[in-house]
């Protein structure tokens, strides 16, 4: 990362790039959140900080640098931010307000064409990915919503910058969008969720074998989000083909993987049963990535006495993780609130029925807060959940024990008591169900 304030002259000495211009992106800063701005590059889908600047005491902002390649990158920072498209050789002008970027004075024709969508989505963007400063419900989105879709084929025939490809690539950019506001929004906390029976129809449309087939989402910012958001969806929709599986290209099915990786593992040996389970679809390049995080991890605490707990169950008797010395448990760590922890119940209920008769115990521990108690109890009888249920009353001894940072997180005990694995693969993984029956031959 390089931290310049005011002026800042990025040069690139590398012989491969693609030309030795200049750009400069400058603006307005017209919110309080930070006096730092970001500078971000695209990379597989990722926003990478490429700078830093120090806003001045007009409030102004300035980067100036010779880009690596012609794309999108992005300026703001980490909580919202704002794409542009670089070309090397212009001058763009864009100002950051609270709630939208807006383009002023001088800039290109691609861009000019960027923002006749993204002034034209910024409502819906807003609603949908920026959850904790609106909280929108579904009530008010949802028709919001389906007006927005009425006048896409009018926005994408709108947009001519006179570059036929770049106007190409947006289009696709919108569509990628679209689906990933509809989803996010789904997936975000609100007050209130919606059932099923209240997604409008566009819904039914979001997952197709047509869409993910190559590997141009990377290109946009957030564009490995688009991609993790539609496995999600795909799973927690019902459709046929789970997670990763619906996609429809290798290399974007080895970047959801590795992204899986990275984001869920916490102990060394998951590099190892990654490696063996995706060697055929991961890159080289996915390898070496994957190589790097895998440094990072803790050793396993496989093998060691588990970490016991006790909490309340549905009609508030006390329970604990010791109490099932004798039987191989796994231990479902989750809450009403988290979208990818109710996208598991189909594959855990099946799991639950394949298991049945066998020295296997399935416990449920819910990190819902006790003032949702009720909500956690409700849950569990309307979703007719099995095993034991137990509220650990929000992120209490057991996630402080268990390291546990995100949900749903699954965990394996031997019939000793002794932990298999902190971090089990989930239900909707026939992994998991294979690690079971391993431990129940023991």
């Amino acid at each position: 990362m390089k931290k310049i304030s005011l002026l800042l002259w990025v040069l690139c000495t590398s012989v491969t790039l693609f030309a030795q211009k200049s750009t400069t992106v400058k603006g307005f800063v017209k919110h309080k959140r930070t006096p730092e701005i970001t500078l971000f590059e695209i990379e597989n889908g990722d926003m990478k900080v490429y700078a830093t600047a120090t806003m001045g005491r007009d409030s102004s902002y300035r980067f100036t640098f010779i880009p690596k390649k012609t794309g999108f990158y992005a300026v703001g920072d980490r909580r919202m931010s704002f794409p542009i498209y670089v070309k090397g050789g212009e001058e763009i002008n864009i100002d950051l307000l609270e709630k939208k970027a807006m383009l002023t004075g001088k800039n290109t024709k691609e861009n000019q064409a960027l923002y006749q969508w993204e002034d034209f989505a910024n409502s819906i963007r807003y609603q949908s990915i920026v959850p904790m400063v609106m909280q929108t419900t579904y009530k008010e989105f949802f028709p919001e919503f389906t007006q927005f879709v009425t006048k896409l084929d009018s926005i994408k025939g709108a947009i001519k910058s006179g570059d036929p490809k770049f106007d190409e690539l947006i289009r696709k950019k919108i569509d990628y969008d679209v689906d990933y506001y509809a989803m996010m929004f789904l997936m975000t906390p609100r007050t209130v969720h919606p059932q099923r029976s209240d997604w409008p129809a566009f819904y039914s449309t979001i997952v197709s074998d047509k869409k993910f087939t190559s590997t141009d989402v990377l290109q946009f910012p957030r564009g490995i989000n688009m991609v993790l958001a539609y496995t999600n969806f795909a799973t927690m929709s019902g459709s046929d083909r789970k997670g990763a599986d619906a996609l429809n290209n290798n290399q974007l099915k080895g970047e959801t993987l590795l992204w899986t990786f990275a984001a869920s593992a916490k102990f060394y040996p998951e590099y190892e049963i990654f490696i063996e389970q995706n060697d055929a679809i991961l890159t080289p390049d996915q390898k070496e990535r994957a190589k790097a995080i895998a440094m990072k991890l803790r050793p396993s605490e496989a093998g060691k006495p588990a970490k016991n707990f006790t909490y309340p169950d549905i009609n508030g008797k006390e329970v604990s993780l010791s109490d099932f010395k004798g039987k191989v448990v796994v231990v479902d760590v989750w809450a009403t609130w988290c979208g990818p922890c109710k996208g598991e119940l189909p594959f855990l209920k099946k799991l639950e029925e394949e298991m049945h008769g066998k020295d296997v115990v399935f416990i449920g521990v819910s990190l819902d807060e006790a003032k949702d108690k009720q909500k956690w109890i409700d849950f569990v009888k309307k979703e007719d959940l099995k095993g034991v249920q137990l509220h650990a009353s929000g992120w209490s001894q057991i996630a402080r024990d268990y390291e546990i940072k995100g949900i749903p997180r699954f965990m394996l005990f031997d019939k000793k008591g002794n932990v298999v694995t902190e971090n089990a693969p989930r239900p909707s993984n026939p992994m998991l169900k294979k690690m079971i029956e391993e431990e129940l031959k023991k």
